[in-house]
């Protein structure tokens, strides 16, 4: 779908985009800066990547704390199911109303139900100032999470935050000891309030803007990346731990906002199981809820092993069936279609 691109319409007054699927994200940060305004997506990987691919496969990145993720910022889409039907969904104005909510579905369906070829966006204002700045995280263990829990706890309402491991740190060029990194955007007052805000509880130095887009290419060549979900008061407990776990073959990113952990492993390495991970990933003795993981990236021949099928409830199935009864879009991925799906497995 990526020569399927452009823009279709574009009306700054209303702040909303509406572009075809094979549109790359570079391209819509040149058309909208045009207008002091951007769409704050931010997925790991390449500004060259399709608006298509990021809605397909839902990715975000660490503006995702406070703009939320891709299906937050899509007003309206249109997609071709696997029957061959043009369907479109929501509209091109912010309040918007009208239908089943068919947009929320496709985004993060990784093109199992249709193909996504037009949508509308919600767009911002552009900062008129936008700063970043990195924070020393030195000491021991009690003391990183001390800095952490701090900052998450503290009225600072920062674009993005994420924390990296020394060997991130490296990677990104900001030194040889774990690093937070911080990102204020807004007006001179706002900005500068939080920035004298942030000097009470750490020595933050500036960083180069730009550095938010090594952070999202840590992946590179990877080998393996995996994603673990928690609560962010459990992230931000185990903060120290895990930024002073001092793996060299792994590349570790912190939001402690979101609450989610990036693990990524260098070409040729395995990511293993880090020491901090038994302290996320088990339930809390007081509550019923456990840790989410989520295989990003692996060798081709570890999926089988891992996940031989994303999707085993029967209501998926039948959704999936609804759309594409021959299986033709991305077949693999939800594993065979069964027709005679128990109906009673269809409650998750």
């Amino acid at each position: 779908m990526r020569e399927d691109s452009g823009v279709v319409s574009y009306v700054p007054g209303d702040l909303t985009l509406t572009v075809r699927a094979g549109a790359t994200l570079s391209e819509i940060d040149a058309i909208t800066h045009e207008h002091d305004q951007w769409l704050p997506l931010d997925p790991y990987g390449s500004p060259d990547g399709t608006i298509g691919a990021t809605l397909s496969t839902a990715s975000a990145g660490p503006l995702a704390s406070s703009f939320g993720l891709p299906r937050d910022l899509v007003l309206g889409i249109e997609f071709v199911t696997g029957r061959g039907e043009v369907v479109r969904a929501g509209g091109k104005v912010v309040k918007n109303v009208a239908g089943f909510d068919l947009s929320r579905l496709l985004v993060g369906s990784w093109g199992t139900l249709g193909v996504i070829t037009e949508v509308t966006l919600r767009l911002y204002a552009r900062p008129a100032v936008d700063r970043t700045f990195a924070i020393e995280l030195a000491g021991n263990e009690g003391q990183i999470t001390a800095i952490v829990r701090a900052i998450v706890s503290s009225p600072l309402a920062p674009f993005a935050f994420v924390l990296l491991n020394r060997t991130a740190a490296r990677a990104v060029g900001l030194g040889d000891k774990p690093i937070g990194l911080i990102r204020f955007g807004g007006n001179d007052a706002a900005v500068g309030a939080q920035i004298a805000a942030l000097s009470q509880v750490s020595q933050p130095r500036e960083a180069e803007t730009e550095m938010w887009l090594k952070v999202r290419q840590l992946d590179g060549e990877a080998h393996s990346t995996i994603r673990v979900s928690s609560l962010p008061r459990r992230i931000s407990a185990v903060a120290g731990k895990i930024l002073t776990d001092d793996v060299p073959s792994l590349r570790t990113c912190i939001d402690p906002r979101r609450g989610v952990i990036r693990v990524i492993a260098a070409a040729g390495e395995s990511a293993g199981t880090p020491e901090w991970a038994p302290n996320v990933l088990f339930k809390d003795e007081d509550q019923d809820h456990s840790s989410e993981v989520i295989f990003e990236k692996l060798p081709a021949d570890v999926w089988p092993l891992v996940s031989p099928t994303v999707v085993n409830d029967g209501l998926s199935r039948r959704v999936k069936e609804a759309f594409d009864p021959s299986n033709i879009l991305n077949p693999g991925i939800l594993g065979p279609l069964k027709s005679d799906v128990n109906p009673a497995s269809a409650v998750r």
